[in-house]
């Protein structure tokens, strides 16, 4: 292993591995097949970075994303390493070049598009690379090969040929999103062998998921946009017309922004794209076309101003922001109309299965947004993996909620159902209740008693009701191409019984501070206009230089020498030998103006640091938790007055316990621990059930998560 961990420190500044990248390197430098399936930000990219440095031979890395090829390359070459890439951006003489690299045994890396992979006469340049060494193949973005994915591309069907050309060759095949039914559909046009599958964790704690009504939404983006305007980040927008207007109604309101979308001119989508990444703006508006293949690293937060298609594109879009761990923001503005909106687009003429898989995708995009629960818990589960009732970092589980009495508007659905014999959906529903002029609403039921009784509430407001009605058990949506609402037996009862019907309605959300580690902020924005600086004279992003959280860990420990320097994460020796001085000078003058002194001496102090960090940014719903706690009441006396479930408060106790401000010796004993310890050596720690399916059933899912808590704030 020491030769392995020695290369990751030399050339990408990391001391230790994340995730299942440890286990992944080994599994390939073995010679074996692997499929991985890791989050946005979640490195990726070392799990084949790395073993080409360590194997003899090339590694062939297939992408069909252009521009994130050369930002992979730019920083693969900051940190010494000998790589290039092939695609239809390159000119006649520059491929000469690097063809000239290859046949030289020069290059550990080569990118390349698919196209160029299978183009060409005589088997394409597939065939021409037998005549070298390969020495690992990897496929990024994997799930371009199946239909299911958020974004097949075609010509991803032809990489089974690989396996043939290369059959002793080990092949990784990436992705950052797959549902279930997406990664069986990998492995079985992937043609591998028997590859091993990793699956980490899908949780990004550091982004923060927010839906709000869309209604007034440009306004409301403007305000949210003030607390950003020293930030990166990217609006989503459904067509090309929306994101060329708001971004002149940005630049209206002195924010930076630019468009980008399909119908530009290449050039113009190009320059549009380079101002972003180099910072020179803080805000592409785009639509979908964007982002994939941007490895910008300092996006502070995602905006959706409508819908994302299904949660896995959802979760690719905003798994943009907060690539480097620091805290982050996804916003979306939803409406029912949009979801209406969107079935149009979904459906595909002549192919009923292929339609109703995506149909089903869209209703679950609509119920995450529509959810009273946390936002995290359903993006987890969606992707198969166990989550707590409560994140702590999501618009709900921040909100405040007040019970709010609607029996009347119920009762107005309740007789528009039943009039309407049950035979429509929520949409035709809404608008006879608000007496719609639609020629969709027959001339007979224009004198029905409840036509247009409920035309003071939005559509909005009515999907809202539907929806919490929905989930009280008072109606349901039948199955099927067109759902209709019909009364569940609890609506009986309750008109019968002139029983009042109250919901909980959220009024307000707490503030999250995208700031909250505590570093010297001042220092960090010189280091940021150093690293601009820096980064103009070489021609490349600021963030091939130093990430931003590397920033903040500079800001923090202060590091004056390039030996303290190389404690930073992302200092291997190249990039210390070649900006050491810069940015230890930078820090040595902010040192002598405000008379402070390094604290690289803390740095070896993990433990404390982390915690200490950890406390500050537990949410006040945790907080109230430990109090009670620390009271005397127990878990269930906790979980009573406050309305939550036990397991909820098991989950703020575990997180307490992780922010240092409770001690794990007092819930799990030392055998437990030991247990517990080891069924995590054995299968990781990214998922609950498969640790809880290792050890006695005397072992409770708390205790786990309590030991899982602790050992991430010890890491």
């Amino acid at each position: 292993m020491q030769p392995i961990k020695n290369t990751l420190q030399r050339y990408f500044g990391f001391s230790t591995f994340r995730n299942h990248q440890e286990a992944i390197v080994k599994h390939i430098i073995a010679g074996n097949d692997a499929m991985v399936l890791m989050p946005t930000g979640g490195g990726k990219s070392i799990c084949y970075q790395l073993p080409a440095l360590l194997l003899d031979g090339m590694t062939i890395v297939v992408s069909p994303l252009i521009a994130l090829m050369k930002d992979q390359v730019d920083a693969l070459k900051m940190n010494g390493i000998a790589a290039d890439y092939l695609n239809s951006s390159q000119s006649s003489s520059r491929q000469a070049e690097v063809m000239a690299e290859i046949s030289e045994g020069r290059l550990k890396l080569l990118y390349v598009a698919p196209e160029k992979l299978f183009g060409g006469e005589n088997g394409g340049f597939l065939s021409s690379l037998e005549q070298y060494k390969i020495a690992l193949v990897a496929i990024d973005e994997a799930h371009c090969v199946s239909q299911w994915g958020h974004d097949f591309r075609p010509e991803y069907l032809q990489l089974s040929r690989l396996k043939k050309v290369f059959p002793a060759v080990p092949t990784i095949a990436l992705t950052a999103t797959a549902d279930s039914l997406t990664q069986k559909d990998i492995a079985d046009k992937l043609a591998l062998n028997s590859p091993k599958w990793f699956v980490s964790s899908f949780n990004r704690e550091n982004i923060n998921y927010t839906i709000a009504p869309k209604m007034h939404s440009r306004e409301k983006l403007l305000a949210f946009l003030d607390d950003y305007k020293e930030e990166s980040g990217i609006i989503y927008t459904l067509s090309r017309n929306a994101t060329e207007s708001l971004a002149e109604f940005l630049q209206e309101h002195d924010f930076k922004a630019l468009p980008y979308h399909a119908g530009l001119e290449r050039e113009v989508k190009e320059r549009h794209q380079e101002d972003f990444i180099k910072d020179k703006v803080k805000i592409i508006v785009a639509t979908i076309a964007f982002g994939m293949g941007i490895d910008k690293s300092n996006v502070r937060f995602v905006v959706h101003m409508d819908l994302p298609k299904n949660i896995e594109s959802y979760y690719q879009e905003t798994g943009r922001a907060g690539r480097d761990g620091l805290p982050s923001k996804a916003l979306l503005f939803y409406s029912r109309g949009d979801v209406m909106k969107m079935e149009r687009f979904v459906e595909v003429d002549n192919n009923a299965a292929f339609s109703n898989v995506m149909l089903k995708k869209l209703k679950q995009m609509s119920v995450f947004c529509e959810t009273n629960t946390c936002r995290r818990q359903y993006l987890l589960q969606y992707f198969d993996e166990q989550a707590p009732d409560t994140c702590g970092n999501c618009d709900v589980c921040l909100g405040t909620f007040e019970e709010k009495d609607i029996t009347r508007q119920a009762q107005m659905l309740f007789s528009a159902i039943v009039r309407l014999k049950e035979r429509f959906g929520a949409s035709y529903l809404i608008d006879f209740l608000r007496g719609s002029k639609s020629s969709k609403i027959k001339a007979e039921q224009r004198q029905v008693k409840t036509f247009g009784v409920g035309k003071d509430y939005s559509k909005d407001v009515w999907s809202f009701y539907v929806r919490e009605l929905m989930n009280a058990g008072y109606i349901r949506s039948q199955e099927g191409t067109y759902p209709t609402l019909s009364l569940e037996p609890k609506a009986w009862e309750a008109l019968k019984a002139q029983q009042p019907i109250v919901i909980k309605e959220r009024v307000a959300e707490t503030e999250t501070n995208i700031h909250q580690t505590e570093y010297e902020y001042d220092l960090f924005m010189d280091l940021k206009a150093l690293r601009y600086r820096m980064a103009s004279e070489e021609n490349v992003p600021p963030y091939i230089i130093a990430s931003d959280a590397a920033l903040v860990e500079i800001a923090t420990y202060l590091p004056i020498t390039n030996q303290a320097l190389k404690q930073m994460a992302g200092f291997g020796e190249m990039k210390v030998e070649k900006y050491g001085k810069a940015f230890c000078n930078t820090v040595n003058g902010y040192l002598k103006q405000n008379q402070i002194e390094s604290r690289i001496h803390l740095k070896k102090s993990k433990t404390s640091k982390k915690r200490s960090g950890t406390v500050s940014t537990i949410s006040d719903t945790f907080k109230e938790t430990l109090s009670l706690y620390k009271s005397g009441l127990s878990i269930p006396e906790i979980a009573a007055k406050r309305s939550l479930s036990p397991n909820t408060i098991e989950n703020h106790l575990a997180r307490c316990i992780g922010a240092g401000s409770l001690k794990l010796n007092d819930f799990v004993d030392n055998k437990k621990q030991n247990a517990i310890e080891a069924a995590i050596k054995e299968v990781g720690m990214e998922k609950l059930s498969p640790i809880k399916e290792l050890l006695d059933d005397n072992i409770s899912y708390f205790e786990i998560r309590a030991v899982l808590e602790n050992k991430r704030a010890l890491a």
